[in-house]
């Protein structure tokens, strides 16, 4: 798994950056002055401003923008559905994973074997 901070990766700041532009494209596409729509939302119009800006701001305020902009279905498509996966076959089970478990990489000591070889 590739970590947060990779090279790879694009900067979480312009992340974010990236989603504040499409945020307020958005407002504007729909014709709603910042003041407006940070009303609807229940925010202040500095919290969408900082939000439109890049400059981080939280999930219930995110949340509340899609809903005041009619797109709050979209927000659960942010993370994939972990219960439906056809590759894997734990997914298949009917039950929700409770607990993330590491598996064994130590090799066991020994061979084993089903004890009725002869010596």
């Amino acid at each position: 798994m590739t970590h947060y901070d990779s090279p790879d990766l694009r900067p979480l700041s312009v992340l974010l950056s990236d989603l504040g532009q499409q945020i307020e494209a958005y407002r504007i596409s729909r014709n709603f002055k910042q003041a407006e729509l940070a009303e609807i939302a229940g925010i202040s119009r500095s919290t969408l401003s900082r939000l439109e800006a890049g400059n981080g701001g939280t999930i219930d305020s995110l949340a509340r923008i899609m809903r005041a902009l009619d797109i709050e279905d979209r927000l659960l498509d942010i993370v994939p559905d972990a219960k439906l996966s056809p590759l894997d076959p734990r997914s298949d089970t009917g039950k929700a994973r409770q607990r993330v478990r590491k598996s064994s990489e130590s090799a066991p000591s020994e061979e084993w074997s089903w004890g009725d070889e002869a010596p």
